[in-house]
């Protein structure tokens, strides 16, 4: 089959999408729709409907159905993964020096704590009351990988590949091989350590290399909010990216033993790289690692 291939820089990082070349006046709506979203909710971005809402604390405030629906998703994240995945971390990272400093009119509500919950949702009347910041670094880039899948499924593409920074979702058509997606080295970014075939399916790997300042890195341990420390990297393999990506992400912050747990109960398979260099795959992680 004969493919193109386009990329561009989307959420932080480089996006590249390959299609069949009959399909390929289709790379414009795809491009569009990461813009889309990272408008709507980068942390980044001042005007985004995000950091609209995280200026203002403590007060209701009207919120799009497809923000209300990413909050939702994050809290049966957090319940799923016993609380290591959390999006109420953003002035944590910013204290550490990933991205700007909080405002001052972003101060938590002072009664937060035992006493209110970090945001309520009314779903009803479309609307939300944060007292406290929010972020969605931790699956961002795989919801909006799905959405573009959802466009190609929509037009009948039956073989395509999305890889936004290294998470990854990827459908083969009938008689062709599953797309060899390689699995970054953690110690060297210019190494693979192995390669897994995916076919309807998607990967995301959540490693510290490639955002780090100082002694810091953008991977909280949920419970500590300090740099998770446990491993040098994980890699999830799911039916969603979106699943990929936020397991990956919890499964990190939960460091190697607890995550070898946590990953057994989860709709996943996964290959955990300990800080000191020990792996441990699940059953259905059937990946070929180089010598």
């Amino acid at each position: 089959m004969q493919l193109s291939a386009r990329s561009e820089e989307h959420l932080g990082t480089v996006v590249e999408v390959k299609l069949p070349a009959s399909s390929s006046s289709l790379f414009p709506a795809c491009f569009a729709e990461f813009s889309r979203i990272e408008k709507a909710f980068s942390r980044f971005l001042p005007d985004s409907e995000l950091s609209r809402l995280n200026s203002r604390l403590g007060v209701w405030q009207d919120a799009t159905e497809e923000l209300l629906l990413l909050v939702q998703k994050a809290e049966e994240f957090r319940a799923k993964t016993r609380g290591n995945f959390d999006i109420t971390l953003k002035s944590r990272l910013e204290e550490l020096g990933y991205g700007p400093k909080p405002a001052p009119s972003a101060k938590p509500s002072p009664l937060l704590g035992f006493f209110q919950p970090p945001f309520k949702l009314d779903t009803k009347k479309r609307r939300i009351l944060l007292n406290k910041q929010i972020e969605f670094g931790g699956f961002g880039k795989g919801y909006a990988i799905d959405r573009v899948a959802s466009i190609l499924d929509k037009e009948k593409v039956k073989h395509y590949y999305i890889n936004a920074g290294g998470d990854i979702f990827a459908k083969s058509a009938d008689g062709e091989p599953g797309w060899q997606i390689l699995l970054e080295h953690p110690d060297d970014p210019q190494k693979a350590i192995g390669k897994i075939s995916l076919d309807c399916m998607a990967i995301a790997a959540s490693a510290p290399n490639r955002r780090r300042w100082g002694n810091a890195h953008h991977l909280l341990n949920a419970k500590t909010g300090m740099p998770a420390d446990g491993m040098k990297a994980c890699f999830v393999l799911a039916r969603t990216a979106i699943e990929a990506d936020a397991y990956a992400t919890a499964l990190f912050s939960a460091g190697f033993s607890a995550a070898i747990e946590l990953a057994a109960s989860l709709p996943i398979d996964a290959l955990l790289v300990s800080k000191d260099g020990k792996m441990y795959q699940t059953f259905g992680f059937k990946a070929e690692f180089f010598a």
